[in-house]
């Protein structure tokens, strides 16, 4: 059975043998007290009891200090009542250890003021050294019955290099790190804030920086969240454990290239059908679109002057940053491309020229696909994937807690389909019951069959639970990886292997004699040198030759892995639906070892009938909408997207 690590946590809690460990106070405000922010009580707090853990929970504030510490004394408007563990809920504790991580493990972990934050790396950008970190907050699934860890990617950055307004600036929260105690200080006068400067590994999102070398998935989400438990377990002992839950796969269906070429070239056909694309340039360089000239397209294009411009014919337009514009005294000339009536992407001259060509072919592809798209909603009809279902999907739109509720809606019949938004009031009015959110972190979308009788709905919950790799799998590997890069393949095992496969035909044996011809006194080859001489982990001979060398030393001198090490990509790849939960996850194609895959495939809960659960996964079965990779929404809701996006260049404006 197929299955996967999560975020979801197991906790068992001694009561008694924490309470010999620590004293656990409930902290009381005067009214006065009480009008002061969040972060001012906390300040407040924090300054008077320099307490191992502070938290404000369940609308009320706890701080936990060492057994046998002073008790705090009582000021005006802050009062401090000793409380039991055994009183308070699994939640509760869990959050307030997990603040005193900081104060307790000196591990590149930093605490203060209900914040925990693993520290990943420092970095540069312009010449400033930025964090790199991961938070850390426990939270609670009603979804799934249980807590999980919620980590986010966040960057320190020092604010003399923040681009945001000045007023922004002062008003955001200051911070400073002590490296020798493990405290991150909110400090007035501190010289960082939380921002991400640029973007790509800057991007908080994306912090996980693996890709550069196979170690540095350790300064990851991932290793962020396998360090995490490991500190929880070791710094509490027998008085606190946690564990990762996993999901069993009742449905698992992989996807490789061929499912992904078919969805492509359909892409190609509806756009060569539209007339190909029309390229034009309206950036102050020609040198973008030069380049483009001499790429290999998949579809009919023509690069055009601004006189044969057409509202037929898709356009792809290289345009400069408005900030290049008004350098040059003109006008942004973006808007001036697009219109309803138009299909229209574009792209920047300077994204072109710093692309090699590998690169660019990535972005043609995804240039074409959105442009398949936008014919999709020109002509309200599904183009690229087959459905003629009676289903609705819903988005919901409400930024903040106070706004009214949006919904977005695409209509859908006999393979075409509508749009249309209503308010808060607008499914009410049909008759339809919606199902609510039961936690403010939940992210709704909803999926209506109403092509059997009664409306049926299915809400997709996204709460920021997720499928993880397997840690233990995963570093053993990266320590072999690791050891490989030192270490190479014997001539010794080389011959060994010429002489017990001498009859073979495969291309590998004459480029292994190739290479001890070549090089008659070397004693050791490594990866590189093999890599060179065209020698790598695809037939059956070269998987046999890398793979009896990893058995017999453990050096594990490719990429590709065996089998059982494939253990670690089951929170990875391919469509994942686990019955008994109600939840999924779509990932990568089924392959090698994916060292850029060291974050995680975040899980979606259904709640619904049992057969439009089964729709929905079944609906993420497209490979065109995440570039390649299956979608993790039904699909129609790309093309539901679109619309809200046009309405909100053009209706709105």
């Amino acid at each position: 059975m197929s299955r996967s690590l999560t975020t979801l946590i197991d906790v068992v809690i001694n009561h008694a043998e924490l309470a010999q460990l620590f004293d656990l106070y409930q902290i009381s405000f005067s009214a006065e007290a009480q009008q002061l922010s969040w972060g001012k009580r906390l300040s407040k707090i924090d300054k008077h009891t320099s307490p191992l853990g502070l938290i404000s929970h369940g609308g009320k504030y706890w701080i936990l200090l060492n057994k046998g510490a002073d008790a705090p004394k009582k000021l005006s408007d802050i009062g401090f009542v000793l409380s039991n563990f055994v009183d308070c809920d699994d939640l509760l504790i869990t959050r307030l250890l997990t603040r005193a991580l900081g104060k307790l493990s000196g591990e590149q972990v930093f605490s203060g003021l209900g914040e925990t934050y693993f520290y990943l790396e420092p970095d540069t950008f312009k010449k400033e050294t930025v964090h790199k970190c991961v938070s850390v907050d426990i939270k609670e699934s009603l979804r799934f019955d249980s807590m999980f860890v919620e980590l986010k990617g966040t960057v320190f950055c020092p604010t003399e290099i923040v681009f945001k307004p000045q007023a922004a600036i002062e008003q955001a929260p200051k911070f400073s790190f002590d490296m020798t105690t493990g405290m991150l200080k909110r400090d007035k006068n501190g010289s960082l804030m939380i921002n991400s400067p640029g973007k790509g590994k800057y991007t908080s999102n994306a912090v996980d920086i693996s890709g550069q070398k196979p170690i540095s998935l350790r300064k990851s989400r991932t290793g962020a969240l396998h360090h995490y438990v490991s500190l929880m377990n070791r710094m509490f002992n027998s008085a606190f454990e946690m564990s990762l839950k996993q999901l069993n796969a009742d449905w698992r269906q992989h996807y490789g290239n061929a499912e992904i070429k078919s969805i492509y070239n359909k892409i190609y056909e509806v756009v060569d059908t539209a007339g190909g694309i029309n390229i034009v340039n309206a950036s102050l360089s020609e040198e973008g679109f030069k380049k483009l000239r001499n790429e290999e397209w998949p579809v009919k294009v023509n690069f055009i002057s601004h006189d044969e411009l057409n509202d037929k014919t898709p356009t792809l337009v290289v345009l400069d940053s408005k900030a290049e514009y008004e350098t040059a005294g003109l006008e942004d000339k973006k808007q001036s491309f697009y219109s309803q009536n138009k299909v229209v992407q574009s792209t920047y001259n300077k994204t072109v020229i710093t692309k090699d060509s590998k690169a660019l072919k990535v972005l043609i592809d995804t240039w074409i696909k959105e442009i398949a798209i936008k014919l999709e909603c020109k002509q309200n009809q599904f183009l690229i994937q087959e459905f003629n279902d009676d289903y609705w999907f819903v988005s919901v739109e409400q930024r903040y807690k106070k706004d009214p509720v949006t919904y977005h809606i695409l209509k859908c019949s006999g393979g075409k389909f509508t749009y249309e938004s209503g308010d808060e009031f607008y499914f009410d009015d049909l008759g339809i019951e919606l199902p609510e959110r039961q936690r403010y972190f939940e992210k709704m979308h909803y999926v209506i069959d109403m092509g059997s009788g009664e409306p049926q709905v299915c809400s997709i919950v996204h709460e920021g639970i997720a499928a993880v790799p397997d840690g233990a799998v995963l570093f053993d590997i990266l320590n072999q990886l690791e050891k490989s890069s030192v270490e190479g393949i014997t001539r010794g095992y080389i011959d060994k292997f010429l002489s017990a496969n001498n009859k073979s035909g495969d291309p590998l044996i004459s480029r292994l004699k190739f290479l001890l011809e070549t090089f008659p006194s070397k004693v050791e080859f490594y990866k590189d040198e093999l890599k060179k001489g065209g020698i790598q982990y695809r037939s059956n001979a070269e998987k046999s030759f890398f793979d009896g060398y990893f058995e017999e030393t453990g050096i594990l001198l490719n990429y590709s892995l065996k089998g059982q090490h494939n253990e670690y990509l089951e929170s990875q790849t391919g469509h994942f639906y686990d019955a008994e939960h109600s939840a999924y996850f779509v990932g990568i194609p089924k392959g090698g070892f994916k060292f850029s895959r060291g974050q995680f495939n975040h899980i979606r809960f259904l709640d619904g009938p049992d057969y439009l659960k089964q729709k929905c996964v079944e609906l993420t079965a497209t490979y065109y909408v995440r570039n390649k990779s299956a979608t993790v929404l039904p699909f129609p809701f790309k093309t539901l997207s679109e619309y809200v996006e046009q309405r909100t260049k053009f209706v709105e404006k």
